[in-house]
C-alpha cells in the first residue's frame, strides 16, 4: 500500500528544517558544563519559551552528545513544537541560503571577554540601536588594524605591553565566551598574525577589542584638537612643523583627508598633536570617508571625483612651486 504524502505537512517541514540552524545555534549558546557531585558531567541549556533543560552523562563528550540528542528530538517531537523553533530561530533573519546572496560569509572566532568589557560593547549597542556583533566586530579590527599598523615601527614588546595595560582596564574575574564574526579577509589575517606572535586567537581578539576602545577615545580627544588647527590657525601649525609658508596649503589638505601625508611628516604631526602616527592616519583617513560629496551639473562628460587621497608628490607638483621649494618639500617622501 503506497502511503499519500500529505503536501502541507511537506511544506510545513521544509519551515522547521529551513529555521533549525539558527535555532540550535541560539539555544546552544546557553549551554554549560557542570560537573556533578556524585562524578558525572551535566549540560545544561535553555530553551526560550520553555526553560532550561539539562541532561547527564559519565563524560564531557558523551553529555554533550545527549545534549544534542534530547535537543533534537525535543524540538522535531510534535507539530506544536514548531512554535518553539519559531521562538528560538531569528525572525528577522531570512533563510541562510537567502542570506548567502545578500551577506558576505563571515568567520566565526572564539574569544573570552571580562564580563566587564562585554557590558561595555553591550551599553555602546544598545546606544547606537545595533547589535552587539557589530560592535565587538568594529571595535577588534579597529584595534587589530592598528596594532599591525604600529607593529611596522614598534616592538613587540612593548606593543604587547601597551595592550595589555589598556586590557587591565577592564580587569574582572568573571569571564564570557563570545563569538566574533570577522570576514574571511580580516579572519585570515587575524589567524595569521595571532600565530606569528604566538598568540592564542581568544587571547588577540581581546587585547585588539580593548585596543580598539582605547584608541577611540583617544580619537575623539583627537579630533577636536586636529579641528582647531584648521582655517587660519594653520599657519601656526606650519610653523610648528617647521615648514615654509608655501607647505600651507598642503598641510591643510592633509587635515581633512584630501592629501595623504609622507611618512617623515606624518611623524612631525604626531609630535605636534601628541598622538601616535597610526591614530592620525585613522582620523585623515575618516575625514576624507565624510568629506561632503558637491554636486555636479555637467554637460558635456561625466565629473571626475577622487576615490582615495591625493599622494604627496601630485600635490606638491600641482602647485608649481619654484624648485628649491618643490625640492625640501619633495624630500619628506611620496
Amino acid at each position: 500500500m503506497q502511503t499519500t504524502l500529505d503536501p502541507v505537512a511537506l511544506d510545513q517541514g521544509q519551515v522547521l528544517l529551513s529555521r533549525l540552524p539558527d535555532t540550535f545555534s541560539n539555544i546552544l549558546r546557553t549551554a554549560q558544563l557542570e560537573p556533578q557531585a556524585e562524578g558525572g558531567v551535566a549540560v545544561s541549556y535553555e530553551i526560550a519559551g520553555v526553560g532550561k533543560r539539562q541532561v547527564s552523562a559519565t563524560s564531557p563528550n558523551e553529555a554533550i552528545r545527549q545534549a544534542l540528542v534530547d535537543l533534537a528530538s525535543f524540538l522535531t517531537s510534535t507539530a506544536e513544537l514548531r512554535a518553539t523553533v519559531r521562538m528560538n530561530a531569528s525572525e528577522t533573519n531570512p533563510p541562510s541560503s537567502e542570506r548567502s546572496l545578500s551577506k558576505t560569509r563571515q568567520q566565526t572566532l572564539g574569544a573570552t571577554l571580562p564580563l566587564s568589557l562585554k557590558k561595555h560593547l553591550n551599553s555602546i549597542a544598545s546606544s547606537e540601536a545595533t547589535s552587539f556583533a557589530d560592535v565587538c566586530r568594529r571595535f577588534v579590527v579597529f584595534g587589530f588594524e592598528d596594532f599591525v599598523a604600529r607593529s611596522l615601527y614598534a616592538s613587540s614588546t612593548s606593543l604587547f605591553e601597551t595592550l595589555r595595560q589598556e586590557l587591565h582596564e577592564w580587569h574582572d574575574s568573571n569571564t564570557e565566551q563570545v563569538m566574533i564574526r570577522l570576514d574571511p579577509g580580516h579572519a585570515v589575517r587575524f589567524r595569521s598574525t595571532a600565530k606569528e606572535y604566538e598568540k592564542s586567537v581568544s587571547e588577540l581578539a581581546v587585547l585588539c577589542a580593548a585596543h580598539g576602545l582605547a584608541m577611540q577615545k583617544l580619537l575623539a580627544a583627537l579630533e577636536p584638537r586636529v579641528s582647531s588647527c584648521k582655517g587660519a590657525a594653520i599657519r601656526n601649525l606650519v610653523s610648528k612643523l617647521e615648514l615654509q609658508p608655501v607647505a600651507t596649503p598642503l598641510v591643510s589638505s592633509i587635515l581633512v583627508g584630501n592629501v595623504r601625508a609622507p611618512r617623515k611628516l606624518l611623524s612631525r604631526l604626531a609630535g605636534a598633536f601628541e598622538a601616535p602616527e597610526s591614530l592620525l592616519s585613522t582620523l585623515f583617513r575618516g575625514s576624507f570617508d565624510r568629506r561632503l560629496v558637491p554636486a555636479f551639473k555637467a554637460k558635456a562628460g561625466k565629473p571626475m571625483l577622487s576615490t582615495a587621497p591625493t599622494t604627496w608628490t601630485a600635490a606638491v607638483k600641482s602647485l608649481n612651486l619654484p624648485a628649491d621649494d618643490a625640492k625640501a618639500l619633495l624630500d619628506f617622501g611620496v
